[in-house]
């Protein structure tokens, strides 16, 4: 019998409809009960009754004394008892809507009760009640539940089914994996977990389920590598010399990272397999010069490259910046973008049909139908998390198993980088190129910004130009923050005589193009903004970053939005201001204060945030585990990784019955969740 197909039904209690309750929690078999897990525990020890305090939640164990009275207001219900706690400190216990207990609860009966302790009323605002003496227990999951059914009610069907089902659980690890890690066994962990009686019960619960959950993950990732690594693809003739020929056309030499990268691609396009290299790079570290040498290369070996962007402008500057270097060794570079119309869409599209175009530089546009490559060889995604699986996919096809090259200005912890990238070759750009001088960071209570406004006035009127970025975009939209419009009439009143504009996300497409064009061209001297202009707008003349509500923003944005000045030969600034109170956010404002490294800050934005709020979870793709925490937990990813390794290697793995628990584990894994395109 398979806990994976027997329904929640069978469970003594549990019609239709909570049947249906259960299954809007995603919550259809007694598998998948037995894997709801806690979200926290409430610790209910007993507290001897001198040390309660006023607020305290606290167990107490108390006989009845006298009878119990039940008064109505409308439906619901409040009743009293008078009780001793531990058989001689009076006490008036409350309950609300409880009524129903009254017959159990007789004078002289012994009761354990679980509530908060009002100090001024002497009173226990009870909120459970257990009967017959036993000591309720000390550590109490609880679990995400509905309107329809409480956490207590998914914590007795759990304990039901760990009751009947117990010894159907299967063991899904091999026992050398249980004996080399100490390991409890898959069994044992559900008991751990649902029915603690210590935290170190929770501890190596967590543990064994965490790291069978990372290492299904991991298994699927490097499976997923394995298949790559066969011969699917076409070796690219590129000659010896490309590397040297491509830095000839550069204005200044490459980094020592930059030239690993383009090496490590170099030996990707010259196997019978197809590519899938992440470059991930701080913000100015040339992640498009190493992106323009693979199109270079690809040029140079008789294929196509398609460097897709997520704007519009951010496309053009690429395109721009393709022909300045690539044109001059022969390269025919084409834009398309949802601007390209007309007789120009219908030129660019017969160059790429034909092979005259070797680069297409585009936005989604490229995707669009009646978009056809002769041979597309290599497929560049600028800002790839901003792209879906089924947009990259989609592109893919319209070549004949490209190579794929991904671009991040995210950086990345390497625990994170193994799980959302672990089937990936990874290349850093770790360096800055030489000239580039380090922006001077600056924090500022907003009660003082008035240095802010004589600081961007110096700056403009040397010629340069402003960012003013605020975290809302009406009044409204976060508590006692000033919105982007609110803030733009001060800054407008500040910088008189300059040309201040306003861009949010809420404008139309088109008007949001043509600002950040203005703004690139010069013709805007200060844009106030909301965190639209976080990625897509390089403007080498733009000297200030001026951040209100600081302490709203994460630290990975607000290092995205320092990016945004720092491009030019000039001095930059970055300026927070702030009114950070919690130690959290101070911790935030301190970190980009003391390090420009991009690495360092994700570091330190995990450890402070988590990764689900550090990327968004489907905006980056970033897995969602049941249990596991890759902030927490990341040692338990890296040992999984190795095992799993070493487990696709064993020629046996796939037949043996010693992994026949595994498989089948794995199987129901790819079933239910796919983690990967």
């Amino acid at each position: 019998m398979s806990l994976r197909s027997l329904s929640v039904r069978v469970l003594p209690g549990v019609g239709p409809q909570k049947e249906r309750a259960l299954e809007a929690l995603g919550i259809r078999t007694i598998d998948d009960l037995l894997h709801t897990y806690p979200f926290r525990y409430d610790e209910r020890a007993d507290k001897p009754f001198p040390e309660w305090s006023d607020g305290d939640r606290v167990t107490a164990r108390a006989v009845v004394e006298g009878p119990v009275q039940v008064r109505w207001r409308g439906s619901k219900s409040i009743m009293t008892a008078r009780v001793r706690v531990d058989g001689q400190y009076p006490v008036v216990c409350l309950w609300f809507s409880q009524h129903y207990l009254r017959s159990k609860l007789t004078d002289g009966r012994l009761i354990v009760v679980t509530g908060k302790w009002n100090e001024a009323m002497r009173r226990l605002v009870v909120s459970e009640t257990s009967f017959g003496g036993a000591q309720a227990p000390a550590w109490v999951p609880v679990y995400r539940a509905s309107k329809d059914l409480s956490s207590k009610a998914i914590h007795q069907l759990i304990l039901k089914a760990l009751e009947q089902y117990a010894d159907d659980i299967p063991e899904s690890l091999p026992y050398a994996l249980v004996r080399k890690y100490r390991l409890w066994t898959h069994r044992d962990a559900l008991f751990g977990i649902h029915r603690p009686t210590s935290p170190e019960d929770v501890r190596q619960a967590r543990r064994r389920l965490v790291f069978e959950e990372f290492l299904l993950f991991q298994i699927q990732l490097q499976w997923l590598r394995s298949k790559r690594e066969e011969p699917a693809g076409r070796a690219q003739p590129v000659p010896r010399d490309a590397l040297a020929r491509f830095e000839a056309l550069l204005p200044s030499p490459m980094t020592n990272a930059q030239r690993q990268a383009c090496e490590d691609i170099l030996r990707d396009l010259e196997r019978p397999v197809p590519m899938a290299r992440l470059i991930q790079g701080d913000v100015g570290s040339g992640k498009t010069w190493v992106a323009l040498f693979a199109c270079f290369a690809v040029h140079l070996a008789r294929g196509q490259s398609a460097l897709m962007a997520p704007t519009e402008i951010l496309a053009e500057q690429h395109a721009k910046l393709a022909r300045q270097l690539l044109e001059q060794a022969g390269v025919r570079v084409e834009l398309l973008t949802g601007s390209v119309t007309g007789r120009e869409r219908d030129r660019v599209l017969q160059g790429l049909a034909s092979g005259d175009v070797s680069l297409a530089v585009g936005t989604h546009a490229l995707l669009s139908e009646g978009v056809e490559f002769r041979d597309l060889a290599l497929l560049v995604t600028d800002e790839q998390h901003r792209f879906g699986v089924a947009q990259r996919a989609r592109l893919r096809e319209k070549g004949r198993a490209p190579d794929v090259l991904m671009l991040s200005a995210t950086p990345i912890p390497r625990t994170l980088a193994l799980a959302i990238y672990g089937d990936m070759d990874v290349s850093v750009l770790n360096e800055l190129p030489k000239g580039r001088k380090p922006i001077q960071t600056l924090a500022v209570r907003s009660s003082e910004d008035e240095a802010v406004f004589r600081l961007i006035r110096r700056e403009l009127a040397r010629g340069r130009q402003a960012y003013v970025v605020a975290p809302a975009i009406e009044a409204g939209d976060r508590d006692d923050v000033a919105s982007v419009t609110e803030l733009y009439e001060r800054v407008r009143e500040h910088l008189a005589g300059f040309r201040v504009e306003l861009l949010h996300g809420r404008m139309p497409s088109a008007e949001k193009e043509r600002i950040m064009r203005a703004f690139r061209d010069g013709d805007i001297h200060a844009l106030v903004a909301t965190t639209v202009i976080e990625v897509g707008i390089d403007v080498p003349n733009a000297t200030v970053m001026a951040i209100y509500g600081a302490e709203r923003f994460g630290l990975a944005q607000l290092h995205q939005l320092r990016g945004r000045v720092g491009r030019g030969p000039h001095s930059s600034y970055c300026l927070l201001i702030h009114d950070a109170s919690s130690e959290a956010a101070r911790a935030r404002i301190e970190t980009m204060l003391h390090t420009n490294d991009g690495f360092e800050i994700a570091e330190r934005d995990l450890e402070l945030r988590g990764p689900g709020e550090l990327f968004g979870l489907k905006q980056s793709g970033l897995p969602e585990f049941a249990l596991g925490d890759l902030a927490r937990d990341y040692r338990i990813m890296e040992v999984a990784r190795e095992e799993a390794l070493a487990l696709i290697r064993r020629d046996d793995f796939w037949y043996a019955p010693w992994a026949m628990g595994l498989r089948n584990a794995l199987k129901e894994a790819m079933d239910k969740v796919s983690y990967r395109d």
